[in-house]
């Protein structure tokens, strides 16, 4: 079995709480394990680079029979669903997601992307993943090439929105993409569930718990516990096969229970704003949709 609906990204734009909130309704069957990222490794010569693989290559799923192994628990849900946010940008996702799954429909939720790209970079952070605790100094590498390849902690090239959907929609018709943006769920969860039930043609009165957020970014308060989980990244992933998902997700949730933001500094999110203007703009009009306050260099 194969799944006939899939959650595609963008990274740090809701689409862990997504998961979880589509995975409550009972006619809604979500793959067990978030991010196999089986539609941008099929067949494949992976080549898994930087810092943090070990997250990536305990979870990453290669082979077709495995991966409908996945799906084995399905009963009479109606939605079977993949979550797995390098699908957006992938350039062989669509691809071979049309080749098995030509009917499927596709959920995309988007963030500002010099936002998104900061969270990432958070997110790397305390996960022990990111080298650098400077954004800026992040940023410098990436575009200086010195983290060419890499897997994994790599912020810039993953917010060119346009030119992601682009690609899909020369093998999907645009009614097969629901795309929302990470103020539709911030501002209404409930009705966004509703449109996306609507979308995969399940009961769409069903209401989630949608007060309860998932993979915020964050750092740990205590900087005890933020030194261990970012020091045990490596341990914490060779155990992922011996816990369940949602053991480890309630483990995860316990540990950033209580975190703070740091601050993204203005005069490099108004940078960053400006090196995806283009693609912005080209995303607004993909859309129909405002996205002035995308364009703005602060935050109003």
């Amino acid at each position: 079995m194969l799944p006939n609906f899939l959650l595609i990204g963008a990274p740090k734009a809701g689409t862990t709480s997504l998961f979880y909130y589509l995975d409550e309704h009972p006619d809604v069957y979500m793959c067990p394990i978030k991010e196999v990222g089986f539609f941008w490794a099929y067949a494949g010569d992976i080549q898994l680079k930087g810092p943090g693989i070990e997250r990536t290559r305990h979870r990453l799923v290669t082979d077709l029979d495995r991966y409908q192994q996945l799906f084995d628990g399905v009963k009479d849900e109606k939605a079977i669903g993949d979550a797995s946010v390098r699908y957006l940008s992938n350039p062989r996702a669509p691809e071979l997601i049309h080749r098995f799954i030509p009917q499927a429909k596709l959920i995309a939720s988007l963030r500002q992307p010099a936002d998104r790209a900061f969270s990432s970079f958070v997110h790397n952070l305390q996960d022990g993943v990111e080298p650098c605790t400077d954004f800026y100094e992040a940023v410098r590498q990436e575009k200086q090439g010195l983290r060419e390849g890499w897997t994994q902690a790599r912020y810039l090239d993953r917010g060119f929105y346009a030119e992601y959907l682009k690609r899909y929609l020369q093998y999907f018709d645009r009614q097969q993409l629901h795309i929302s943006l990470l103020e539709d769920l911030k501002n209404d969860a409930r009705g966004l569930m509703q449109e996306l039930f609507e979308f995969l043609e399940v009961d769409p009165n069903f209401t989630p718990n949608t007060t309860q957020l998932h993979n915020v970014s964050g750092l740990i308060r205590n900087p005890a516990l933020r030194y261990l989980w970012a020091r045990l990244s490596k341990l914490r992933a060779a155990a992922r096969p011996l816990l369940s998902p949602r053991l480890r997700h309630v483990l995860a949730e316990w540990a950033l229970r209580d975190t703070v933001k740091p601050t993204f500094a203005p005069e490099l999110r108004a940078e960053l704003t400006e090196y995806y203007r283009a693609d912005i703009i080209a995303l607004q009009d993909l859309l129909q949709r405002d996205l002035s306050e995308w364009l703005k260099p602060v935050v109003s």
